[in-house]
């Protein structure tokens, strides 16, 4: 996916702001339960980076439903968290070096 579906903007989010501006729209889609999503989170909060994130198995079913289906469409069945959308670019599992990278804080 290299778009940002119109879906998504009907997500409830939980804003995250940074000390700065960020050239960036980052949002991180996780699980309130995954462990991968967590560091993805402290990740980004350590780099000062603005993102807006949502907890997916907390949506509404008529929410989350079309959500997982388009990342599963994308990826395949096993969709791994946290997923980081970066600019309409999906990033799928938590890789601290590739995080980095496509944030431009290598």
């Amino acid at each position: 996916m290299n778009r940002r579906l119109a879906m998504f903007d009907s997500i409830p989010y939980t804003r995250h702001y940074a000390d700065q501006h960020d050239e960036h729209r980052v949002y991180l889609y996780g699980l309130s339960y995954c462990e991968h999503c967590e560091q993805g989170r402290q990740l980004l909060e350590e780099q000062g980076v603005a993102f807006d994130m949502t907890h997916l198995d907390t949506l509404a079913a008529d929410v989350r439903r079309p959500v997982l289906k388009a990342f599963r469409d994308e990826y395949g069945e096993h969709v791994p968290y946290p997923v980081l959308e970066i600019d309409d670019e999906y990033l799928f599992g938590f890789n601290r070096e590739v995080w980095l990278e496509k944030l431009g804080r290598e």
